[in-house]
Protein backbone atom coordinates (compact mmCIF):
# COMPACT_ATOMS: atom_id res chain seq x y z
CA UNK A 1 0.00 0.00 0.00
CA UNK A 2 1.28 4.18 -0.68
CA UNK A 3 1.46 4.56 3.38
CA UNK A 4 2.97 1.52 3.77
CA UNK A 5 5.90 2.29 1.23
CA UNK A 6 6.35 5.79 2.14
CA UNK A 7 6.51 4.85 5.98
CA UNK A 8 9.31 2.30 4.90
CA UNK A 9 10.87 5.21 2.43
CA UNK A 10 11.41 7.24 5.76
CA UNK A 11 12.65 4.96 7.68
CA UNK A 12 15.24 3.87 5.08
CA UNK A 13 16.44 7.63 4.97
CA UNK A 14 16.26 7.97 9.12
CA UNK A 15 18.35 4.90 9.04
CA UNK A 16 20.83 6.38 6.66
CA UNK A 17 21.25 9.77 8.55
CA UNK A 18 22.01 7.79 11.70
CA UNK A 19 24.55 6.15 10.49
CA UNK A 20 26.26 9.01 8.52
CA UNK A 21 28.98 10.67 10.89
CA UNK A 22 27.58 14.27 10.10
CA UNK A 23 26.09 16.03 12.97
CA UNK A 24 23.92 14.45 16.10
CA UNK A 25 20.31 14.76 15.23
CA UNK A 26 18.49 16.79 17.85
CA UNK A 27 15.83 15.23 20.41
CA UNK A 28 13.21 17.78 18.93
CA UNK A 29 13.84 16.03 15.50
CA UNK A 30 13.92 12.49 16.54
CA UNK A 31 9.85 13.25 18.37
CA UNK A 32 8.78 14.95 15.41
CA UNK A 33 9.82 12.24 12.92
CA UNK A 34 8.28 9.24 15.54
CA UNK A 35 4.79 11.74 15.31
CA UNK A 36 5.16 11.39 11.46
CA UNK A 37 5.48 7.69 11.26
CA UNK A 38 2.99 7.53 13.70
CA UNK A 39 0.46 9.55 11.58
CA UNK A 40 1.46 7.44 8.38
CA UNK A 41 0.81 4.23 10.03
CA UNK A 42 -2.38 5.38 11.62
CA UNK A 43 -3.25 6.39 7.93
CA UNK A 44 -2.22 3.35 6.70
CA UNK A 45 -4.22 1.08 8.62
CA UNK A 46 -7.63 2.56 7.93
CA UNK A 47 -7.46 5.78 9.77
CA UNK A 48 -8.00 4.92 13.23
CA UNK A 49 -8.39 7.66 15.70
CA UNK A 50 -6.35 7.47 19.22
CA UNK A 51 -8.10 8.99 22.21
CA UNK A 52 -6.13 10.12 25.28
CA UNK A 53 -7.41 9.24 28.45
CA UNK A 54 -6.50 11.14 31.66
CA UNK A 55 -4.99 9.27 34.60
CA UNK A 56 -7.62 8.15 37.26
CA UNK A 57 -10.76 9.33 34.58
CA UNK A 58 -13.98 6.77 34.29
CA UNK A 59 -15.45 5.74 31.43
CA UNK A 60 -18.53 7.89 30.94
CA UNK A 61 -20.49 5.04 30.65
CA UNK A 62 -19.76 4.00 33.92
CA UNK A 63 -20.39 7.37 35.44
CA UNK A 64 -23.76 7.20 33.91
CA UNK A 65 -24.02 4.18 35.65
CA UNK A 66 -22.83 4.94 38.90
CA UNK A 67 -24.96 8.58 38.42
CA UNK A 68 -28.17 6.01 38.20
CA UNK A 69 -27.34 3.57 40.71
CA UNK A 70 -27.18 6.37 42.85
CA UNK A 71 -30.50 7.80 42.12
CA UNK A 72 -32.09 4.40 42.05
CA UNK A 73 -30.62 4.37 45.45
CA UNK A 74 -31.90 7.74 46.63
CA UNK A 75 -35.02 6.42 45.01
CA UNK A 76 -35.56 3.45 46.90
CA UNK A 77 -34.83 4.73 50.15
CA UNK A 78 -37.51 7.32 49.61
CA UNK A 79 -39.76 4.75 48.80
CA UNK A 80 -39.02 3.07 51.75
CA UNK A 81 -39.15 6.18 54.21
CA UNK A 82 -42.13 6.82 52.85
CA UNK A 83 -43.99 3.39 52.97
CA UNK A 84 -42.51 3.52 56.27
CA UNK A 85 -44.14 6.98 57.18
CA UNK A 86 -47.64 5.47 55.46
CA UNK A 87 -47.11 2.59 57.88
CA UNK A 88 -46.89 4.59 60.90
CA UNK A 89 -49.02 6.80 59.82
CA UNK A 90 -52.06 3.98 59.09
CA UNK A 91 -50.95 2.48 62.55
CA UNK A 92 -51.24 5.42 64.55
CA UNK A 93 -54.60 5.83 62.69
CA UNK A 94 -55.76 2.31 63.75
CA UNK A 95 -54.85 3.08 67.05
CA UNK A 96 -56.76 6.48 67.25
CA UNK A 97 -59.86 4.67 65.86
CA UNK A 98 -59.38 1.64 68.18
CA UNK A 99 -59.19 4.29 70.92
CA UNK A 100 -61.93 6.30 69.64
CA UNK A 101 -64.46 2.80 69.41
CA UNK A 102 -63.13 1.47 72.95
CA UNK A 103 -64.07 5.24 74.13
CA UNK A 104 -67.21 5.10 72.39
CA UNK A 105 -68.20 1.61 73.46
CA UNK A 106 -66.98 2.31 77.22
CA UNK A 107 -69.11 5.63 77.25
CA UNK A 108 -72.07 3.52 75.92
CA UNK A 109 -72.28 0.73 78.92
CA UNK A 110 -71.32 3.27 81.20
CA UNK A 111 -74.77 5.30 79.77
CA UNK A 112 -76.69 1.81 79.88
CA UNK A 113 -75.34 0.74 83.40
CA UNK A 114 -76.20 4.10 84.79
CA UNK A 115 -79.91 4.26 82.89
CA UNK A 116 -80.21 0.36 84.17
CA UNK A 117 -79.14 1.11 87.85
CA UNK A 118 -81.46 4.50 87.96
CA UNK A 119 -84.44 2.35 86.72
CA UNK A 120 -83.96 -0.50 89.29
CA UNK A 121 -83.72 2.28 92.12
CA UNK A 122 -87.24 3.41 90.74
CA UNK A 123 -88.63 0.38 90.58
CA UNK A 124 -88.09 -0.97 94.50
CA UNK A 125 -91.36 -0.27 96.17
CA UNK A 126 -91.38 1.27 99.87
CA UNK A 127 -91.91 -1.73 101.38
CA UNK A 128 -90.52 -1.12 105.28
CA UNK A 129 -94.06 -1.69 106.59
CA UNK A 130 -95.55 -4.78 104.24
CA UNK A 131 -95.75 -8.05 106.98
CA UNK A 132 -97.29 -10.20 104.49
CA UNK A 133 -97.14 -10.17 100.19
CA UNK A 134 -100.81 -11.50 98.70
CA UNK A 135 -100.20 -12.59 94.71
CA UNK A 136 -103.23 -11.59 92.86
CA UNK A 137 -104.43 -13.76 89.27
CA UNK A 138 -102.94 -12.61 86.21
CA UNK A 139 -104.78 -9.81 84.07
CA UNK A 140 -104.85 -9.54 80.99
CA UNK A 141 -106.87 -6.71 79.18
CA UNK A 142 -107.01 -4.59 76.30
CA UNK A 143 -104.88 -1.72 76.22
CA UNK A 144 -106.16 1.93 74.92
CA UNK A 145 -104.04 1.74 71.37
CA UNK A 146 -106.97 3.34 68.95
CA UNK A 147 -104.38 2.34 65.95
CA UNK A 148 -104.61 -1.67 66.43
CA UNK A 149 -105.68 -4.14 69.21
CA UNK A 150 -102.92 -4.23 71.64
CA UNK A 151 -102.91 -6.70 74.98
CA UNK A 152 -101.25 -6.99 78.05
CA UNK A 153 -100.60 -9.51 80.34
CA UNK A 154 -99.31 -8.98 83.76
CA UNK A 155 -99.20 -10.48 87.23
CA UNK A 156 -99.00 -8.29 90.70
CA UNK A 157 -98.71 -9.32 93.95
CA UNK A 158 -99.68 -6.57 97.16
CA UNK A 159 -97.90 -6.25 99.85
CA UNK A 160 -100.08 -6.23 103.64
CA UNK A 161 -99.16 -4.19 106.74
CA UNK A 162 -101.72 -3.29 108.99
CA UNK A 163 -104.19 -5.83 110.07
CA UNK A 164 -102.49 -8.62 107.26
CA UNK A 165 -104.15 -11.37 109.53
CA UNK A 166 -101.18 -13.77 109.72
CA UNK A 167 -100.52 -16.63 107.65
CA UNK A 168 -105.11 -16.94 107.14
CA UNK A 169 -106.14 -16.37 103.58
CA UNK A 170 -107.25 -12.68 102.46
CA UNK A 171 -110.86 -11.93 102.08
CA UNK A 172 -111.91 -12.46 99.05
CA UNK A 173 -113.88 -8.69 99.00
CA UNK A 174 -110.76 -7.67 99.59
CA UNK A 175 -108.85 -9.17 96.90
CA UNK A 176 -111.84 -8.58 94.43
CA UNK A 177 -111.68 -4.93 95.18
CA UNK A 178 -108.08 -4.81 94.16
CA UNK A 179 -108.71 -6.76 91.03
CA UNK A 180 -111.40 -4.32 89.98
CA UNK A 181 -109.88 -0.86 90.55
CA UNK A 182 -106.39 -1.86 89.09
CA UNK A 183 -107.86 -3.46 85.98
CA UNK A 184 -109.98 -0.04 85.92
CA UNK A 185 -106.52 1.98 85.47
CA UNK A 186 -105.06 -0.99 83.03
CA UNK A 187 -107.72 -0.67 80.71
CA UNK A 188 -106.30 3.04 80.65
CA UNK A 189 -103.30 2.50 79.12
CA UNK A 190 -101.13 2.44 75.72
CA UNK A 191 -98.97 0.38 75.01
CA UNK A 192 -96.26 3.31 74.03
CA UNK A 193 -96.87 4.24 78.14
CA UNK A 194 -96.21 1.15 79.83
CA UNK A 195 -93.49 -0.85 77.55
CA UNK A 196 -90.64 1.97 78.93
CA UNK A 197 -89.39 1.78 82.46
CA UNK A 198 -90.51 5.18 83.23
CA UNK A 199 -93.82 3.85 81.91
CA UNK A 200 -93.80 0.60 84.52
CA UNK A 201 -92.70 2.98 87.15
CA UNK A 202 -95.37 4.98 86.81
CA UNK A 203 -98.19 2.29 86.48
CA UNK A 204 -97.25 0.71 89.93
CA UNK A 205 -97.21 4.39 91.80
CA UNK A 206 -100.56 4.28 89.67
CA UNK A 207 -102.29 0.68 91.16
CA UNK A 208 -101.00 1.51 94.62
CA UNK A 209 -102.39 4.79 95.04
CA UNK A 210 -106.00 3.03 93.29
CA UNK A 211 -105.22 0.17 95.58
CA UNK A 212 -105.09 2.12 98.98
CA UNK A 213 -108.33 4.23 97.85
CA UNK A 214 -110.50 1.04 97.99
CA UNK A 215 -109.10 -0.49 101.04
CA UNK A 216 -108.00 0.99 104.54
CA UNK A 217 -107.81 -2.18 106.21
CA UNK A 218 -105.54 -4.35 105.58
CA UNK A 219 -103.35 -1.44 104.75
CA UNK A 220 -101.88 -2.11 101.13
CA UNK A 221 -98.21 -1.00 101.67
CA UNK A 222 -96.53 -2.13 98.23
CA UNK A 223 -97.39 -2.95 94.34
CA UNK A 224 -94.72 -6.06 92.92
CA UNK A 225 -95.29 -6.48 89.35
CA UNK A 226 -93.82 -9.97 88.62
CA UNK A 227 -95.19 -10.54 85.26
CA UNK A 228 -95.18 -8.18 82.17
CA UNK A 229 -95.93 -9.24 78.96
CA UNK A 230 -97.53 -6.78 76.24
CA UNK A 231 -98.89 -8.42 72.70
CA UNK A 232 -97.94 -6.51 70.00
Amino acid sequence: MRGTALAKHLLEARMSETTAPEKPVEKKSRKKLIIIVVVVLALAGGGGVFYVKRAGAAPEGAAKGKKKSDHEAKSGKADEESEETATSDDEEKSGEEEQSDKGHEEGKSEKSEKKSSRAVKLSLPDDGEVKKVIELQPFIVNLADTSEARYLRLTVSIGIGEGAGGDEKPDPLFTTRIRNVMLAVLTTKSSEEVLTPEGKITLRKELLKAARAVSKEPKVEAIYITDFIVQL
